[in-house]
């Protein structure tokens, strides 16, 4: 039946397209009539014989340039058969052109961000082969980047468009629910449709799109039976805790450089927590309580030696609850799962035992950079396998490691300056360390004081100097032409040690900044910055004015550079700042 509903809908859709088409192809062209009107309305105007078409002519090889600054032209009149009327001489007064402009520099036009934007690796489908008419550019081995072609896929004519294919799958979905009373559950189990209704972490779904933006718009498609205001109905079960809290999770960024959701940089990062427990742990904290909770209290009844009598869903919720509380007594685990506490003892012993062992299984996974927050069981040392021991960084914010761990970062202990500003120095421990000072744990230098004061200069001297790249604190820029190209120049006064300008980007993985660099090198333009062992930044489709800032080589260098990039890690991550040297 969905197949039977899509096939149809496609075929009415493709007739629809073809005969919207064409009548806008005919709009195109001019109407007979209409010419047949305009020029008879300009014949009636022009006070003429009928048999006489006015026509003017200025002969190219007739122009005089007379002493007195003028150029004079001849007019000439013709009749329908092309004859000549009468001749007439006009002069007409020389306007001095500026000189002949120069090319503008070449550049690449970007889209503008004030922040890194995570792009990882490019589509393996190639799109467009860059340079294709420049023989010098090696195109076949540039294509060995991809995968396939755009032109050499597989697609259906009528669907070729991602807003076409979305529009015939609603209506698919809302025929089959209105006339042939299907749940859109159902019709996502038939696993006919192309794209997904339901949404998944990371991922929305179909009719998380279609609130989003109006895709099934009534006046592009006549055949469309979906009314205007319709909003589906989530896919989202009520009962599936799992499912709503990793979505929740997925969506908001709780990094102190965001603070927002749908974070555009911690896409990767925003997992739900794991679980973070020991037997031991589980068993202290039952030994913790002294008072029953009730009459049905693990410590009255004891743990239930019959297998409680619990549906799969009510198992799951618990153990999602467990995961994230496991540090909780059965007798408060028992208010959030709406169970008798002696129940919620026997699922509890037995939750522990299969986490840690599923624990023991993945041990094995990929440890992540130095500025993604651990997530593991245990203290954060090599028994744990703890990403920040083994990559040699401190625990920071947003870890999950208690907050006494002993990597935990501690903050520095400056004191704000009276006649300069303070964290300025390698006397500073984060300066030292090559990060910028955490709002939260540096609360002695004003690293925590209002951005606003610092950006108005109000609190200049006792600020923190050692975070402004996350204040945003930055000078003012000009574009404009410079000894190579196009450049930078600042517009304000500024001092050794200030921040010009965050470099921003695009966040790419290692292959794609190889295949990037080749196209990049051919042009003679690159906008890459190292950023750490795993990205890039790549401000080429994506940045602000300081990818314009020319690089000082050595081979053509007349003066020293009077800026340098630093990669400073703030608030766990990394981001690069452009700052004045002192000359």
């Amino acid at each position: 039946l969905v197949q039977s509903v899509l096939s149809q809908l496609q075929t009415e859709f493709a007739e629809w397209s073809w005969n919207y088409s064409r009548q806008v192809l005919q709009t195109l062209s001019p109407s007979r009539e209409r010419l047949r009107v305009s020029f008879d309305a300009l014949e009636s105007k022009n006070s003429a014989p009928s048999d006489t078409i006015r026509a003017t002519e200025l002969r190219e090889n007739n122009w005089h340039e007379t002493r007195t600054g003028t150029v004079t032209a001849v007019q000439i009149m013709y009749s329908p058969d092309r004859q000549v009327l009468s001749e007439t001489s006009i002069s007409l007064e020389v306007i001095d052109m500026v000189p002949v402009l120069d090319a503008h520099p070449p550049y690449e036009s970007c889209s503008p961000s004030p922040r890194n934007v995570f792009k990882g690796d490019d589509d393996d489908n190639m799109v467009f082969i860059p340079y294709s008419d420049d023989p010098s550019f090696n195109q076949v081995e540039h294509s060995l980047w991809y995968e396939s072609f755009s032109w050499r896929e597989d697609f259906d004519p009528d669907c070729e468009l991602q807003d076409t294919v979305q529009v015939i799958l609603l209506e698919a979905s809302y025929r089959l629910h209105t006339r042939h009373a299907l749940e859109y559950k159902d019709i996502e189990k038939c696993d006919v449709l192309p794209l997904k209704l339901a949404s998944c972490p990371g991922k929305p779904g179909l009719i998380a799109i279609s609130r989003r933006r109006q895709v099934h718009d009534p006046l592009i498609w006549s055949g469309n039976s979906i009314p205007a205001g319709c909003v589906f109905p989530s896919m989202n079960l009520p009962s599936n805790l799992r499912q709503r809290l990793q979505c929740v999770s997925s969506l908001f960024c709780p990094n102190l450089n965001c603070m927002e959701p749908l974070c555009s940089v911690h896409v990767e990062s925003n997992a739900m927590p794991p679980f973070s427990t020991s037997s031991k742990l589980a068993t202290q904290k039952c030994e913790d309580v002294e008072t029953p909770c009730e009459r049905q209290c693990f410590l009255v009844a004891g743990a239930s030696q019959e297998v409680p009598c619990w549906s799969n869903n009510e198992i799951e919720s618990f153990q999602v609850i467990f995961e994230i509380a496991s540090s909780l007594s059965p007798c408060n685990l028992s208010v959030l799962c709406l169970k008798p506490c002696s129940e919620v003892s026997y699922q509890r012993v037995h939750s522990v035992s299969q986490l840690l062992i599923s624990q023991c299984i993945n041990c094995q996974s990929s440890c992540p950079d130095s500025n993604e927050p651990c997530r593991h069981s245990g203290p954060c040392d090599a028994t744990s396998s703890c990403p920040c021991f083994q990559n040699g960084a401190h625990c920071q914010r947003n870890c999950h490691c208690p907050l006494k761990c002993l990597r935990r970062l501690r903050g520095c202990r400056c004191s704000r300056a009276k006649s300069s500003v303070s964290c300025a120095t390698a006397k500073c421990h984060c300066v030292e360390s090559r990060r910028e000072c955490d709002p939260e744990l540096c609360l002695s230098c004003g690293c925590n004081c209002p951005m606003t004061l610092a950006v108005r200069g109000v609190d200049e001297i006792t600020a923190c100097h050692n975070s402004q790249i996350q204040k945003g604190i930055h000078k003012a820029l000009e574009i404009k032409r410079s000894r190579w190209g196009l450049g930078a120049f600042l517009t304000e006064s500024i001092k050794g040690g200030d921040l010009i300008a965050e470099y921003v980007g695009e966040l790419i993985y290692e292959p794609t900044f190889d295949s990037r660099g080749e196209v990049a090198t051919h042009r003679g333009r690159s906008y890459s910055f190292k950023l750490d062992s795993t990205f890039t930044l790549d401000s080429s489709h994506l940045g602000n004015p300081s990818r314009f800032i020319d690089h000082s080589s050595s081979a053509v260098q007349t003066m020293p550079p009077n800026c340098r990039a630093y990669v400073r890690l703030v608030n766990g991550e990394h981001r690069i700042g452009i700052f004045a040297r002192k000359l």
